[in-house]
Protein backbone atom coordinates (compact mmCIF):
# COMPACT_ATOMS: atom_id res chain seq x y z
CA UNK A 1 0.00 0.00 0.00
CA UNK A 2 1.19 3.38 -1.06
CA UNK A 3 1.23 6.37 1.51
CA UNK A 4 -1.09 8.16 -1.01
CA UNK A 5 -3.55 5.54 -0.55
CA UNK A 6 -3.99 5.69 3.38
CA UNK A 7 -6.56 7.09 5.22
CA UNK A 8 -5.41 11.01 6.13
CA UNK A 9 -6.67 9.52 9.77
CA UNK A 10 -4.15 6.95 10.07
CA UNK A 11 -2.03 7.47 12.60
CA UNK A 12 1.60 6.54 13.09
CA UNK A 13 1.48 3.65 14.69
CA UNK A 14 -0.98 1.82 12.73
CA UNK A 15 1.63 2.63 9.51
CA UNK A 16 3.45 0.00 8.35
CA UNK A 17 7.08 -0.31 10.34
CA UNK A 18 9.06 1.73 6.86
CA UNK A 19 6.24 4.38 6.34
CA UNK A 20 5.97 4.98 10.72
CA UNK A 21 9.79 5.47 10.46
CA UNK A 22 9.40 7.95 7.58
CA UNK A 23 6.76 9.78 9.28
CA UNK A 24 8.80 9.86 12.38
CA UNK A 25 11.28 11.94 10.72
CA UNK A 26 9.19 13.75 8.05
CA UNK A 27 10.74 17.20 9.60
CA UNK A 28 14.37 16.52 9.27
CA UNK A 29 13.62 14.99 5.52
CA UNK A 30 11.90 18.37 4.84
CA UNK A 31 15.35 19.92 6.25
CA UNK A 32 17.40 17.37 4.03
CA UNK A 33 15.71 18.72 0.85
CA UNK A 34 15.33 22.41 1.69
CA UNK A 35 19.40 22.51 2.04
CA UNK A 36 19.59 21.36 -1.18
CA UNK A 37 16.79 23.48 -2.42
CA UNK A 38 18.54 26.50 -0.99
CA UNK A 39 22.15 25.89 -2.67
CA UNK A 40 20.05 24.93 -5.72
CA UNK A 41 18.43 28.35 -6.45
CA UNK A 42 21.24 30.44 -4.52
CA UNK A 43 23.72 29.40 -7.07
CA UNK A 44 21.39 31.10 -9.83
CA UNK A 45 22.46 34.97 -8.25
CA UNK A 46 25.26 33.95 -5.99
CA UNK A 47 28.07 35.23 -8.56
CA UNK A 48 26.06 38.77 -9.12
CA UNK A 49 28.85 40.11 -6.71
CA UNK A 50 31.84 38.03 -7.48
CA UNK A 51 31.68 38.88 -11.36
CA UNK A 52 34.20 41.58 -11.11
CA UNK A 53 36.48 39.82 -8.69
CA UNK A 54 36.62 36.44 -10.91
CA UNK A 55 36.58 38.56 -14.27
CA UNK A 56 40.12 39.76 -13.07
CA UNK A 57 41.28 36.78 -11.72
CA UNK A 58 40.23 34.68 -14.84
CA UNK A 59 40.69 37.45 -17.33
CA UNK A 60 36.98 36.78 -18.52
CA UNK A 61 35.73 38.52 -21.46
CA UNK A 62 32.08 39.90 -21.67
CA UNK A 63 30.83 37.49 -23.53
CA UNK A 64 32.33 34.85 -21.21
CA UNK A 65 31.15 36.75 -18.13
CA UNK A 66 27.50 36.37 -19.59
CA UNK A 67 27.77 32.29 -19.65
CA UNK A 68 29.43 32.06 -16.90
CA UNK A 69 26.06 33.87 -15.47
CA UNK A 70 23.42 31.90 -17.51
CA UNK A 71 25.03 28.74 -18.41
CA UNK A 72 23.49 27.51 -15.18
CA UNK A 73 20.11 28.58 -15.21
CA UNK A 74 19.73 27.91 -18.96
CA UNK A 75 20.72 24.68 -18.37
CA UNK A 76 18.58 23.92 -15.93
CA UNK A 77 15.28 25.33 -17.21
CA UNK A 78 16.27 23.29 -20.69
CA UNK A 79 16.87 19.64 -18.30
CA UNK A 80 13.70 20.37 -15.79
CA UNK A 81 11.36 18.55 -18.03
CA UNK A 82 13.22 15.79 -18.88
CA UNK A 83 14.50 15.37 -15.27
CA UNK A 84 11.13 15.10 -14.04
CA UNK A 85 10.53 11.91 -16.27
CA UNK A 86 13.89 10.31 -15.51
CA UNK A 87 13.01 10.38 -11.43
CA UNK A 88 9.26 8.74 -12.37
CA UNK A 89 11.08 6.27 -14.24
CA UNK A 90 14.49 5.54 -11.52
CA UNK A 91 12.70 6.99 -8.49
CA UNK A 92 12.88 10.35 -6.82
CA UNK A 93 15.34 9.48 -4.01
CA UNK A 94 17.96 7.95 -6.36
CA UNK A 95 17.61 11.00 -8.91
CA UNK A 96 17.70 13.05 -5.33
CA UNK A 97 20.84 11.58 -4.18
CA UNK A 98 22.96 11.45 -7.84
CA UNK A 99 21.92 14.92 -8.18
CA UNK A 100 23.80 15.68 -4.78
CA UNK A 101 26.77 14.14 -5.31
CA UNK A 102 27.04 15.52 -9.08
CA UNK A 103 26.20 18.97 -7.39
CA UNK A 104 29.50 18.57 -4.75
CA UNK A 105 31.50 17.36 -7.48
CA UNK A 106 31.09 19.90 -9.63
CA UNK A 107 31.02 22.81 -7.08
CA UNK A 108 34.88 21.80 -6.38
CA UNK A 109 35.49 21.90 -9.99
CA UNK A 110 34.06 25.35 -10.39
CA UNK A 111 35.75 26.54 -6.94
CA UNK A 112 39.16 25.98 -8.29
CA UNK A 113 38.53 26.54 -11.91
CA UNK A 114 41.66 28.18 -13.65
CA UNK A 115 40.58 29.63 -16.71
CA UNK A 116 36.94 31.18 -17.96
CA UNK A 117 36.21 27.73 -20.12
CA UNK A 118 36.12 25.25 -17.33
CA UNK A 119 34.30 27.91 -14.96
CA UNK A 120 31.17 27.88 -17.59
CA UNK A 121 31.57 23.83 -17.79
CA UNK A 122 31.68 23.52 -13.84
CA UNK A 123 28.04 25.92 -14.07
CA UNK A 124 26.62 23.04 -16.46
CA UNK A 125 27.54 20.20 -14.06
CA UNK A 126 26.18 22.61 -11.70
CA UNK A 127 22.74 22.75 -13.42
CA UNK A 128 22.86 19.27 -14.03
CA UNK A 129 23.33 18.27 -10.44
CA UNK A 130 20.23 20.84 -9.95
CA UNK A 131 18.09 19.55 -12.25
CA UNK A 132 18.25 15.96 -10.91
CA UNK A 133 17.46 17.05 -7.79
CA UNK A 134 15.00 20.06 -8.32
CA UNK A 135 11.99 17.56 -9.19
CA UNK A 136 12.41 14.99 -6.37
CA UNK A 137 12.58 17.68 -3.54
CA UNK A 138 8.89 18.56 -3.94
CA UNK A 139 8.02 14.81 -4.95
CA UNK A 140 10.02 13.37 -1.21
CA UNK A 141 7.63 16.24 0.76
CA UNK A 142 4.63 14.77 -0.93
CA UNK A 143 5.42 11.59 -0.07
CA UNK A 144 6.53 11.92 3.27
CA UNK A 145 3.54 14.74 4.60
CA UNK A 146 0.56 12.78 5.04
CA UNK A 147 -1.37 14.97 6.69
CA UNK A 148 -2.89 17.66 4.45
CA UNK A 149 -2.16 21.01 7.24
CA UNK A 150 1.53 19.44 7.26
CA UNK A 151 2.23 18.93 3.35
CA UNK A 152 0.54 22.38 2.92
CA UNK A 153 3.08 24.03 5.57
CA UNK A 154 5.86 22.08 4.28
CA UNK A 155 5.18 22.93 0.89
CA UNK A 156 4.95 26.87 1.77
CA UNK A 157 8.38 26.38 3.15
CA UNK A 158 9.45 25.13 -0.32
CA UNK A 159 8.18 27.98 -2.02
CA UNK A 160 9.42 30.11 0.69
CA UNK A 161 12.90 28.89 0.03
CA UNK A 162 12.43 28.65 -4.03
CA UNK A 163 11.60 32.57 -4.52
CA UNK A 164 13.41 33.78 -1.36
CA UNK A 165 16.83 31.79 -1.79
CA UNK A 166 17.65 33.25 -5.14
CA UNK A 167 17.49 36.77 -4.70
CA UNK A 168 19.34 35.95 -1.28
CA UNK A 169 22.36 34.46 -3.41
CA UNK A 170 23.76 38.84 -3.72
CA UNK A 171 23.54 38.57 0.32
CA UNK A 172 25.81 35.18 1.10
CA UNK A 173 27.98 36.17 -1.50
CA UNK A 174 28.93 39.35 -0.56
CA UNK A 175 29.23 37.70 2.54
CA UNK A 176 31.63 35.26 2.22
CA UNK A 177 33.57 37.74 -0.57
CA UNK A 178 34.38 39.85 2.39
CA UNK A 179 36.53 37.42 3.64
CA UNK A 180 37.52 34.81 1.35
CA UNK A 181 38.47 34.45 -2.45
CA UNK A 182 35.48 34.32 -5.39
CA UNK A 183 35.76 30.42 -5.33
CA UNK A 184 34.35 30.49 -2.10
CA UNK A 185 30.53 31.24 -2.84
CA UNK A 186 31.07 27.67 -4.83
CA UNK A 187 32.96 26.38 -1.92
CA UNK A 188 30.39 26.78 -0.02
CA UNK A 189 28.05 23.95 -1.14
CA UNK A 190 30.80 21.07 -0.44
CA UNK A 191 29.96 20.99 3.95
CA UNK A 192 26.42 20.96 3.08
CA UNK A 193 26.35 18.25 0.44
CA UNK A 194 28.55 16.28 2.62
CA UNK A 195 26.35 16.88 5.71
CA UNK A 196 23.39 16.13 4.53
CA UNK A 197 23.98 13.08 2.03
CA UNK A 198 24.34 10.25 4.90
CA UNK A 199 20.94 11.59 6.26
CA UNK A 200 19.19 11.35 2.58
CA UNK A 201 20.63 8.03 2.27
CA UNK A 202 19.65 6.29 5.58
CA UNK A 203 16.11 8.57 5.99
CA UNK A 204 14.57 9.44 2.27
CA UNK A 205 12.24 6.80 1.15
CA UNK A 206 12.75 4.75 -1.71
CA UNK A 207 9.77 5.76 -4.05
CA UNK A 208 8.31 2.97 -6.84
CA UNK A 209 10.12 3.17 -10.01
CA UNK A 210 8.70 3.42 -13.54
CA UNK A 211 11.22 1.34 -15.82
CA UNK A 212 8.27 2.04 -18.50
CA UNK A 213 8.22 5.15 -18.22
CA UNK A 214 9.77 7.31 -21.60
CA UNK A 215 12.31 10.08 -21.38
CA UNK A 216 12.45 12.12 -24.50
CA UNK A 217 15.92 13.16 -24.66
CA UNK A 218 15.41 15.11 -28.16
CA UNK A 219 12.32 17.74 -26.63
CA UNK A 220 15.30 18.73 -23.96
CA UNK A 221 17.38 19.24 -26.34
CA UNK A 222 14.92 21.48 -28.53
CA UNK A 223 13.58 23.35 -25.40
CA UNK A 224 17.51 23.71 -24.29
CA UNK A 225 18.23 25.10 -27.88
CA UNK A 226 15.24 27.24 -27.72
CA UNK A 227 16.87 29.13 -24.41
CA UNK A 228 20.28 29.47 -25.70
CA UNK A 229 19.66 30.97 -29.03
CA UNK A 230 17.61 33.17 -27.51
CA UNK A 231 19.99 34.21 -24.71
CA UNK A 232 22.86 34.12 -27.43
CA UNK A 233 20.52 36.82 -29.64
CA UNK A 234 19.53 39.08 -26.71
CA UNK A 235 23.43 39.48 -26.03
CA UNK A 236 24.49 40.23 -29.91
CA UNK A 237 21.79 42.72 -30.12
CA UNK A 238 23.05 44.17 -26.96
CA UNK A 239 26.68 44.05 -27.33
CA UNK A 240 28.59 47.41 -27.93
CA UNK A 241 28.94 46.27 -31.78
CA UNK A 242 25.91 44.56 -32.36
CA UNK A 243 25.95 41.75 -35.06
CA UNK A 244 22.62 42.16 -36.11
CA UNK A 245 23.13 39.06 -38.10
CA UNK A 246 24.24 36.79 -35.83
CA UNK A 247 21.16 38.21 -33.54
CA UNK A 248 18.99 37.24 -36.40
CA UNK A 249 20.47 33.95 -36.54
CA UNK A 250 20.61 32.74 -33.29
CA UNK A 251 16.64 34.24 -32.67
CA UNK A 252 15.73 31.93 -35.87
CA UNK A 253 17.40 28.99 -34.04
CA UNK A 254 15.56 29.46 -31.01
CA UNK A 255 12.22 30.15 -32.96
CA UNK A 256 12.96 26.81 -34.57
CA UNK A 257 13.82 24.64 -31.26
CA UNK A 258 10.87 26.21 -29.38
CA UNK A 259 8.33 25.31 -32.89
CA UNK A 260 10.12 21.81 -32.90
CA UNK A 261 9.26 21.51 -29.53
CA UNK A 262 5.76 22.72 -28.84
CA UNK A 263 5.08 20.00 -32.20
CA UNK A 264 6.46 17.31 -30.69
CA UNK A 265 4.94 17.25 -27.16
CA UNK A 266 1.86 17.59 -29.50
CA UNK A 267 2.50 14.47 -31.32
CA UNK A 268 3.14 12.45 -27.81
CA UNK A 269 1.85 10.62 -25.78
CA UNK A 270 4.01 11.50 -22.89
CA UNK A 271 4.87 15.11 -22.49
CA UNK A 272 7.17 16.84 -20.94
CA UNK A 273 5.03 19.86 -20.75
CA UNK A 274 1.20 19.60 -20.80
CA UNK A 275 0.59 23.05 -22.98
CA UNK A 276 -3.10 22.24 -21.75
CA UNK A 277 -2.50 23.75 -18.43
CA UNK A 278 -2.31 26.98 -19.89
CA UNK A 279 -6.16 27.18 -20.73
CA UNK A 280 -6.61 27.45 -17.42
CA UNK A 281 -6.76 31.00 -17.10
CA UNK A 282 -5.68 31.55 -13.43
CA UNK A 283 -2.41 29.02 -14.50
CA UNK A 284 -1.77 31.22 -17.04
CA UNK A 285 -1.58 34.31 -15.18
CA UNK A 286 0.31 33.03 -12.57
CA UNK A 287 3.05 31.60 -14.36
CA UNK A 288 3.34 34.69 -16.31
CA UNK A 289 3.30 36.53 -13.15
CA UNK A 290 6.24 34.45 -12.05
CA UNK A 291 7.84 34.88 -14.93
CA UNK A 292 7.82 38.75 -14.91
CA UNK A 293 9.03 38.69 -11.24
CA UNK A 294 11.89 36.56 -11.40
CA UNK A 295 12.96 38.26 -14.97
CA UNK A 296 12.87 41.83 -12.84
CA UNK A 297 14.01 40.53 -9.46
CA UNK A 298 17.66 38.92 -11.14
CA UNK A 299 18.21 41.24 -13.85
CA UNK A 300 17.57 44.19 -11.22
CA UNK A 301 19.94 42.29 -9.06
CA UNK A 302 22.82 41.49 -11.68
CA UNK A 303 22.95 45.13 -12.60
CA UNK A 304 22.61 47.05 -9.44
CA UNK A 305 24.82 44.83 -7.44
CA UNK A 306 27.35 46.14 -10.30
CA UNK A 307 26.95 49.61 -9.86
CA UNK A 308 27.38 49.46 -6.08
CA UNK A 309 30.70 47.96 -6.56
CA UNK A 310 32.24 49.00 -9.67
CA UNK A 311 30.56 52.81 -9.73
CA UNK A 312 29.69 53.21 -5.92
CA UNK A 313 32.83 52.06 -4.41
CA UNK A 314 31.39 49.60 -2.23
CA UNK A 315 32.71 46.23 -0.50
CA UNK A 316 30.66 43.29 -1.66
CA UNK A 317 29.45 42.81 1.78
CA UNK A 318 28.25 46.57 1.65
CA UNK A 319 26.61 45.65 -1.62
CA UNK A 320 24.69 42.46 -0.29
CA UNK A 321 23.49 43.85 2.48
CA UNK A 322 22.14 47.11 0.37
CA UNK A 323 20.16 44.25 -1.95
CA UNK A 324 19.03 42.53 1.96
CA UNK A 325 15.49 44.38 1.38
CA UNK A 326 14.86 42.11 -2.21
CA UNK A 327 15.05 38.69 -0.40
CA UNK A 328 13.58 39.76 2.64
CA UNK A 329 10.98 40.84 1.07
CA UNK A 330 10.63 37.96 -1.39
CA UNK A 331 10.65 35.58 1.15
CA UNK A 332 7.57 36.77 3.11
CA UNK A 333 5.74 37.31 -0.37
Amino acid sequence: MSSESLPLHTSPQHLPEHQSREHRHRWLILTIVSSALFLIVVDVTVLYLALPHLTHDLHASASQKLWIVNAYALTVAGLLPGAGALADRYGYKRMFVGGMVVFGIASLIAAFSPDPQTLIAARVLLAVGAAMMMPATLAIIRHVFEDPHERSVAIGIWAAIASGGAALGPVVGGLLLEYFWWGSVFLLNVPVIAVALIPALIWIPRSQSNPDRPFDLVASLLIMLALVGLTFAIKEASATEPSILRALLALALSALGAAAFVLRQKRTRVVLIDFKLFDNKVFSAGAVTALVASATLMGMELAVSQRFQLIAGMSPLQAGLALLPIPLAAFFA
